[in-house]
């Protein structure tokens, strides 16, 4: 093993938009402490603030759709965004119930970066890590532009309305019904107006959240598999060197193998419910946004209109990022399969031929990256949404 002195700077170019995320959610990201008590408090304060957006907006919009009479026409058009905010708080929790398991799989790979196995592997990471972060960008972009035009030009779009009584209705990006207050006073309307803007930031960053983890991780999964491709390669290579020297190298090959093995079973035990919440929240949300957009067109309002195909392409890219990262491991993984069956065993030393028997059959066998433990995450799987969502 070769000590690698950038190894901090190399850690926070990969994982350091994950930790900026992450602190602002109320969740501990450092692998190195714990929190002080100052900063437990600033956590729990965090976690409080950030149900309290969530709920203010979920529990209005379900009395809306519940207790108020209305067009159908225009209640289907908003209930994309109260099913988003019930996936936002569900994802939400996921992350801080498997917090621990966040920071053991950031814990792992912090000591990945400590020190590599071959002479290149810091290039090899690098290289894997620029293609994380930029799916990690793509996605804050596409998030963040669509929730804040959601949360502010369809409401403002649409204008004021004048009903009986010369009484103004000012509308907003979610209906809801506010037992206690008339939202339509003044400054009632400004601070529910800021809430729900400030709610549709904080649902997207739980998704730019979701969907950044899910790539640092794998990228991160698929840069150690290409190391362990090498490290069998130089098996062979350096078999003339004698027995021992290749022992050593065997013993390497297997523990790399098992550790990748346990860092991917922890990356699907970490976020394979909030995937599944992803893929079939966004699925019906297609769906209707769908319909939003061709009432929108009948209605000639081409501010909401905009707005919701932004929505919808934002919408289908998380599915895209979470379906390409598990395509990406699969791939990562049938080329790994393929040099270990590959390999010129002959010129290995004859008992250890048969110590590769075992790496070969663990080979065989590709990890998945599922969602909830029925739903593959693959390119087939896009495929099969899109079409479905299509027709």
């Amino acid at each position: 093993m070769i000590l690698n002195e950038y190894h901090e700077t190399d850690v926070k170019y990969v994982i350091g938009p994950s930790h900026i995320v992450l602190r602002l959610l109320g969740i501990w990201p450092l692998t190195d402490r714990e929190p002080n008590t100052i900063e437990k408090y600033a956590n729990i304060f965090l976690v409080i603030i950030c149900y309290l957006l969530l709920y203010c907006e979920l529990v209005p919009g379900i009395l809306y759709y519940v207790f108020l009479d209305g067009e159908w026409r225009e209640k289907l058009k908003t209930i994309p965004v109260v099913l988003y905010a019930f996936m936002a708080t569900a994802k939400y929790s996921n992350l801080l119930i498997y917090e621990y398991d966040i920071r053991s799989c950031l814990r792992h790979i912090k000591e990945d970066w400590g020190t590599v196995a071959v002479g290149d592997a810091r290039e090899v990471m690098l290289r894997k890590a620029s293609i994380g972060r930029r799916l990690f960008i793509l996605c804050c972009t596409f998030m963040y532009c669509s929730g804040v035009s959601y949360n502010t030009v369809v409401p403002l779009s649409r204008g004021s309305i004048v009903i009986d009584e010369n009484t103004t209705i000012r509308p907003f990006s979610c209906p809801g019904y506010y037992v206690f207050f008339d939202p339509q006073n003044n400054p009632a309307y400004e601070l529910v107006f800021l809430q729900q803007f400030l709610c549709g930031i904080l649902m997207c960053t739980i998704t730019v959240t979701i969907c950044g983890l899910a790539a640092v991780f794998a990228i991160h999964a698929c840069a150690q598999m290409e190391i362990l491709m090498r490290l069998t390669q130089g098996l062979v290579d350096e078999s003339d060197y004698g027995q021992r020297n290749v022992g050593v190298k065997l013993a390497a090959v297997i523990e790399h193998q098992i550790r990748i093995q346990n860092f991917l079973q922890l990356v699907e035990n970490t976020l394979r419910y909030s995937s599944l919440v992803e893929i079939v929240g966004c699925c019906t949300i297609i769906c209707l946004v769908g319909y939003a957009i061709i009432a929108e067109w009948e209605d000639r309002n081409l501010p909401a209109l905009s707005s919701f195909l932004v929505s919808i392409v934002s919408v289908n890219l998380n599915i895209f990022i979470l379906c390409y990262i598990g395509e990406y491991i699969t791939t990562q993984a049938d080329e790994v399969s393929l040099t270990i069956r590959t390999l010129d065993w002959y010129r290995l030393p004859t008992n250890l031929v048969r110590n590769m028997i075992l790496v070969t059959a663990v080979s065989n066998t590709p990890p998945r990256i599922t969602a909830g433990n029925f739903i593959e995450l693959s390119f087939r799987t896009f495929g099969d949404v899109s079409t479905k969502n299509t027709h």
